[in-house]
């Protein structure tokens, strides 16, 4: 800092008029500021000495006058904890909400991660403020949230729900920290406090048992008795006087086969569109249908031997279609091609989806639609377009299907928890782990890190595939031609390139 020559206060101690050693014909005008433990100042123009600078001094005060765009307070300073601490909480949860809203319009988050967040916070977290009488921002410091996980445990009973799951209160506090670090990042909270931030929001305390809310299906048997009551239903819904419920039902079928056969995430499943499906007609070996080729050829009077290569090849081929699927829109944003037997089920949903556009059109109710490749797979047709069902409808319409099985169903053999759809996923996740599939095949195949799916698979039932290994079965394997081929092939009869 410069040395002071000569410094005389002026206007009621208000301010100063300075020199510099360095110049001492130059004079400024001075004016502390407490919250900045500093001065601001202004060069007196037009003066050479001492006398001069103290008469224009009003006039230079006049002009230092107040900053037209102050700058805000640095992150720590008195100035910003001050007016924090007293401005209302549940206006700055407003707008970290409308902030939110803003990045769901542009396609930042989704409309679904949106919609969680705004339960969270103003359902739950709201709730929880008045409870505890937390009404400013400089209230929200380490320990203010430790009683959130027993409030929510206690609300729900009062409301005679069951308590909320340790993975849904984990959720819940991952929100809940993201709108502390929006205070933080808006310089809101006290320095000391912001510094801690990652200790402030609900900590749960998550065990191996936590992550079983979605036990995979017992066994086959199990997932047979499940599709009974899908098969009911949906031949109950044959007879409803609306042809769009048994379409609807339908589909819930088709969706919930293929989310067993893929492992796919049900929001991948519903964002799943016809050209992300490719079909290939992998082909296998039937003795049954070599014994009939061959006798089909000495009817035609042709031996084996005149064959050529391609048509010895076929015979004894029959079809074995698998799909390979393009999931563009994930969970964790990563883009895979999942693998599966999915071609029929998809293959019978199609045509649905056309048989009803047909029946529509003859009712003459203005459906002049036509299913095309760049419409979602499950997506109920209306007259200009597919219309896609809620999550919420389709975990409402398993919830009725496994009511329906009752008592009949065993129910998980890990895990105290009931099925849901996602335990469709988890259900794939162990026909992969049974096969022995390797671990990093497996994890790109349902879209898990592989760390992720080494703690998924340890908390799988290993009965199965304890079994096969212990009884050292070995699968017989042959290699066959594949071809790729369109869903509305599937069911067509076979051809045959055996020459006449």
């Amino acid at each position: 800092m410069p040395t002071l020559a000569t410094k005389d206060s002026v206007l009621d101690g208000r301010a100063e008029v300075v020199s510099y050693v360095r110049d001492t014909s130059v004079f400024y005008l001075r004016v502390r500021v407490p919250q900045k433990q500093g001065y601001r100042s202004r060069r007196i123009d037009g003066v050479s000495t001492l006398p001069e600078a103290i008469d224009k001094a009003l006039d230079t005060y006049m002009e230092l006058g107040t900053p037209s765009n102050p700058k805000p307070p640095r992150r720590g300073t008195k100035e910003g904890t001050k007016i924090a601490s007293r401005s209302a909480l549940l206006l700055h949860l407003s707008a970290h909400l409308a902030e939110q809203a803003e990045k769901c319009e542009v396609g930042v988050i989704k409309p679904s991660t949106l919609k969680n967040k705004k339960e969270t916070l103003l359902k739950h977290l709201q709730g929880y403020l008045l409870y505890s009488g937390i009404t400013k921002v400089g209230q929200v410091k380490v320990g203010c949230f430790d009683r959130y996980q027993v409030w929510r445990i206690e609300t729900n009973a009062a409301d005679g729900k069951n308590p909320p799951s340790n993975l849904t209160l984990n959720k819940e506090a991952t929100i809940i920290s993201g709108f502390v670090g929006y205070l933080v990042k808006k310089r809101l909270l006290d320095p000391y406090e912001a510094a801690q931030k990652q200790d402030i929001s609900p900590k749960i305390r998550l065990s191996d048992t936590d992550y079983d809310s979605n036990p995979p299906i017992r066994d086959t048997e199990e997932w047979l008795k499940i599709l009974v009551e899908v098969r009911a239903w949906v031949k109950e819904g044959a007879a409803h006087p609306r042809p769009r419920t048994l379409l609807h039902r339908q589909m819930f079928w088709s969706l919930l086969l293929v989310l067993k056969q893929t492992g796919m995430r049900p929001d991948e499943a519903r964002n799943l569109r016809w050209r992300d499906v490719e079909t290939e007609d992998v082909g296998r070996f039937s003795q049954t249908q070599w014994e009939e080729d061959m006798v089909f050829l000495q009817e035609q009077g042709i031996q084996e031997i005149d064959l050529d290569d391609v048509d010895r090849q076929s015979l004894g081929r029959v079809s074995r279609y698998v799909t390979h699927i393009r999931i563009l829109q994930s969970k964790t944003k990563s883009t895979r091609e999942v693998t599966s037997n999915s071609a029929e089920a998809l293959s019978r949903w199609k045509k649905w989806q056309k048989e009803y556009l047909s029946l529509m059109k003859k009712y003459g109710n203005g459906y002049e639609y036509e299913i095309a490749e760049d419409d979602l797979v499950f997506g109920v047709p209306e007259r200009d377009a597919v219309r896609i069902t809620s999550y919420n409808t389709l975990n409402i319409n398993w919830r009725k299907i496994i009511d329906r099985c009752g008592s009949k169903l065993k129910g998980p053999i890990l895990s105290e928890h009931k099925y849901t759809i996602y335990s469709l996923r988890s259900s794939r996740a162990q026909e992969l782990m049974d096969m022995g599939v390797d671990v990093y095949l497996a994890a790109t195949q349902l879209g898990h890190t592989v760390a992720m799916l080494e703690k998924v698979y340890a908390r799988l039932p290993q009965r199965r595939r304890a079994t096969q290994e212990a009884a050292h079965i070995e699968f017989g394997k042959r290699k066959t031609d594949s071809v790729m081929v369109s869903l509305d092939q599937l069911g067509k009869p076979k051809e045959t390139n055996l020459k006449a």
